[in-house]
């Protein structure tokens, strides 16, 4: 069959309801490369052959009686390792769970195989999702394909590598602080986060409870519509614009940015305004504040893993040793407050967001690094401008709006109220179009051939 890894899934979608492929056949072309790719990327933990391949057939069998699901029927997809699939080992890429298989599957698994989804396997991450880095002591380290030893981003690293190297057409992450949109940012695909809510964790080993979210991985916006239409419990059976975006533009995440960084993003806000897009400069996030409240937050990791940590410390890398002694230290009453604070905090973004169709900023203020040299200062640089929507709740997606020194790709962070996820995708899907996104300089090379 013709190359299909990295067309988009609501393309392959289309070839499997017309039945000129079948999902067994598109199926057994993912696992054939990822037996070749994942060596070299390491972004699958563990791979379900035998039951992807069950599934194919069960959607081959259901497709050929008339019974169609949807555009997730017989895709072949991936699933963050820290998300629950029943049967399947679950080690969220820590030595503190190597064996561990759950008896049920994650909410958000259970809507996936009821659109007809064919779920290939489980990807890797940061170390109990605690991380901005592909970095793994235990499971070793996800390289980005966009260059050797080149950072992907945490900590939902292999998902965001798999569907960056046509490995599967979309995968699930978590989000605490800028886990997808990192990620995205550093492999050049979508990354989007709902609505804290409105996709079930259920299934989800937690992290920090107050800010975790579930969302995904696409190559395009299109494709993430489609992922939300079958995971959004509200979800509408069409996403459409209504008017060309008002576009709030948070400048201060992207004016303290690397250089290189700043000018593609401020390139591709030049190219929206001359399609038609009203862009105005809007108040400036709390920064100080998101940072503070965000740090306090993260006391609830202490929370989570003050048990597990107390009856086996070997099994902790020594980074997060010293991650959970910081988090240890922080007061229960200061924790507290910052709950209540978090409060007017989420009030204060809500009115920014209010006047705009979206907001946009840089998806990060760094590029991502070499898995060799993590400057101290990075899971800041990473974090920072994506765990503000964390805070407060509200969708935010990460996309790629253009290239650094024509190699490296850059995010641009789209987010909007809470509750307004249709519209955040529609909007998006209007700045995707104006941005020829998916146009890959010849200068950008991946190490398994071209990304797009």
């Amino acid at each position: 069959m013709p190359s299909l890894h990295f067309e988009s899934l609501m393309s392959v979608a289309a070839r499997l309801k017309r039945r000129e492929i079948t999902s067994t056949a598109l199926t057994r072309a993912l696992l054939d490369r990822i037996a070749s790719v994942n060596p070299r990327l390491n972004a699958y933990l563990t791979v379900t052959a035998d039951e992807a391949l069950a599934a194919a057939r069960e959607a081959d069998a259901q497709s050929a009686a008339g019974h169609w699901r949807g555009p997730l029927h017989g895709i072949p997809l991936a699933v963050k390792d820290n998300i629950a699939v029943a049967g399947v080992r679950m080690t969220a890429g820590a030595a503190l769970r190597p064996d561990a298989v759950p008896a049920h599957d994650a909410d958000v698994v259970a809507r996936l195989r009821a659109a007809g989804a064919v779920l290939l396997g489980k990807t890797a991450m940061h170390e109990l999702a605690y991380g901005t880095t592909g970095l793994n002591a235990f499971f070793g380290d996800t390289v980005n394909p966009w260059g050797q030893r080149l950072d992907p981003g945490g900590s939902s690293s292999g998902s965001a590598v798999a569907v960056a190297a046509g490995l599967a057409f979309a995968a699930l992450g978590t989000d605490t602080a800028c886990s997808i949109r990192y990620p995205a940012h550093c492999c050049g695909v979508t990354g989007f986060k709902p609505t804290q809510h409105a996709i079930s964790t259920t299934g989800v080993l937690p992290l920090v409870p107050s800010l975790d979210h579930v969302g995904w991985f696409t190559r395009g916006i299109g494709d993430s519509e489609a992922m939300w239409r079958a995971l959004g419990a509200h979800a509408s059976a069409d996403i459409k614009l209504q008017r060309v975006p008002r576009i709030g533009v948070l400048a201060s995440g992207f004016a303290d940015a690397e250089p290189d960084i700043a000018r593609t993003v401020e390139d591709a806000l030049m190219k929206l305004e001359r399609a038609g897009a009203t862009l105005v400069a809007c108040g400036s996030p709390w920064w100080a504040e998101a940072d503070e409240l965000t740090d306090l937050l993260f006391h609830e990791a202490w929370q989570t893993l003050a048990t597990p940590f107390a009856a086996q410390p070997e099994c902790f890398s020594a980074e997060l040793h010293t991650k959970l002694m910081r988090k240890a230290a922080i007061e229960p009453g200061a924790w507290r407050d910052a709950l209540e604070r978090r409060a007017r905090f989420i009030e204060h973004m809500e009115r920014l967001a209010a006047d705009f169709d979206v907001l946009v900023s840089a998806s990060a203020q760094t590029l991502p690094a070499s898995l060799d040299a993590i400057p101290s200062d990075y899971d800041h640089l990473a974090s920072r401008n994506a765990a503000l929507f964390n805070l407060s709740g509200q969708p935010s997606l990460s996309m790629r709006c253009g290239f650094a020194r024509g190699r490296w790709p850059v995010g641009l962070l789209v987010s909007a109220a809470r509750g307004r996820d249709e519209p955040l995708l529609a909007a998006a899907r209007w700045i995707e179009g104006q941005l020829s996104a998916e146009s890959v300089p010849a200068s950008a090379r991946s190490i398994i051939g071209t990304t797009r």
